[in-house]
């Protein structure tokens, strides 16, 4: 008898493995969305380089959703791991253009200080 019983316990835990094809790793999930999230804050949608990348990752977590409805929780995975390195090379440029663009600001602002100085000098 108790043998049945394990065996039937075993049985239902296995069908209820087989059916929960859909489930996504939630750790990789919020880690690919809030990447997103980031790049989408710091405007990488403005920057055409970074826009790519931010396109692909969105696209990547919905292939990785698509996946995990049909059960391939495995590339699934892989497919959320990609979205994460795309969604943070969009951020990182991203921050570069914001950098170049701070750098060409101050540039611009010291060389009219100079010119500036430089009159009121004379």
């Amino acid at each position: 008898m108790n043998t049945i019983k394990t065996s039937l316990a075993i049985g239902i835990t296995a069908l209820g493995l087989g059916c929960a094809g859909g489930t996504l790793p939630q750790e990789q999930l919020s880690s690919a969305e809030a990447s997103v999230r980031a790049a989408q804050e710091l405007g990488a949608q403005n920057v055409p380089r970074a826009e790519l990348h931010l396109r692909l990752a969105k696209e990547q977590v919905e292939r990785a959703r698509k996946l995990a409805e049909d059960g391939d929780e495995e590339r699934a995975t892989a497919q959320l791991e990609r979205a994460r390195a795309d969604a943070e090379l969009a951020v990182a440029l991203a921050r570069q253009a914001q950098a170049q663009r701070d750098l060409e600001q101050t540039t611009k602002s010291s060389t009219q200080t100079e010119t500036t100085v430089s009159a009121a000098t004379r």
